[in-house]
């Protein structure tokens, strides 16, 4: 193993990071808001990756607009995901957190079976959105496309932490992940709130799979791999907690992208299972998850 290829882990695991951390986002934000582990989010990021064959190889479109249909479809598929699996169970369910984690995966399972015959079982390559010549830092020769997944999962982590932070629906958003029976009393519709979460689940999740479909391709049987890299990121980084995401998600995308060149790539998977599990055992609210807010020991019956 060279320096070279050993940077070029590197580089591919930070690219692929930004996507695991989106992903992640998405999880968390679902399961921070209403106690759900949203097991249809790796149909979503899937979901985006075919929609931008679709759209910009087989119509044409320009990346802008591909962006912007991806971006409502995804709002809508995180609306459908609640109605459809979650919604029903709120208040009827004893154990909700259970019967929620049946129904979203029941529903992934469903729609990847769904866009399995509408789509087919073939790849297909998604051409870059960006030029393919490299550029090169050092001996290092790095993908644009990796460039543009670092920049556009930086800026999106940082909208979604200015959207929670800095602004009066972000407050209210707080207050429901924090206190929901004190939200309601200030007149806060939590119901609303947590609907709204699935929303923005959804974009990013989708917007994920438009950022990645250039590098993995276009296919119907990628949703389980990208919604196991976007859980471990969340488990290693802490249930419920946004910065837990972000750390997760590089801790994720540096093992997806450097194990394949120091050690065996058939060991991806297994040396990312050990990881969580080691973590876990250590801390089973994970690195940066917490008995408080945005914690495990706030969510309902997790």
């Amino acid at each position: 193993m060279t320096f070279t290829a050993f940077m070029l882990g590197v580089v591919s695991g930070l690219a692929f990071a930004s996507i695991f951390v989106l992903i992640a986002l998405s999880l968390t934000m679902v399961l921070a808001a209403s106690g759900v582990f949203n097991f249809a989010q790796g149909t979503i990021v899937m979901g985006g990756t075919i929609l931008a064959y679709l759209f910009a190889v087989k119509l044409g479109w320009t990346p802008l607009v591909v962006v912007s249909v991806i971006l409502g479809v995804g709002v809508i598929a995180g609306l459908l995901t609640h109605f459809l699996s979650v919604w029903p169970a709120i208040g009827r369910a004893k154990a909700f957190a259970h019967t929620t984690v049946l129904t979203t995966i029941g529903l992934g399972t469903a729609a990847n079976a769904v866009i399995v015959l509408l789509f087919g079982g073939e790849s297909f390559p998604v051409p870059s959105f960006v030029t393919d010549d490299p550029v090169r830092l050092g001996s290092v020769p790095i993908r644009p496309i990796y460039i543009v997944m670092v920049l556009s999962g930086a800026a999106l982590t940082l909208i979604i932490d200015r959207l929670i932070r800095g602004t009066a629906l972000g407050h209210m958003f707080r207050a429901t992940l924090e206190d929901p029976e004190g939200a309601l009393l200030y007149g806060i519709d939590t119901r609303k709130i947590i609907t709204l979460s699935f929303g923005v689940a959804g974009a990013l999740s989708a917007i994920a799979g438009f950022l990645v479909a250039p590098v993995i391709h276009a296919s119907a049987f990628t949703a389980h791999d990208l919604a196991f890299y976007g859980f471990a990121g969340m488990a290693i980084g802490g249930f419920g907690s946004f910065a837990g995401a972000l750390v997760g998600g590089v801790i994720v995308g540096l093992i997806y992208g450097v194990v394949p060149v120091v050690l065996d790539p058939h060991l991806t998977v297994p040396v990312m299972w050990l990881v969580v599990v080691a973590v876990l055992l250590v801390r089973p609210s994970g690195l940066l998850g917490t008995a408080g807010l945005f914690g495990s020991a706030r969510l309902r019956e997790v």
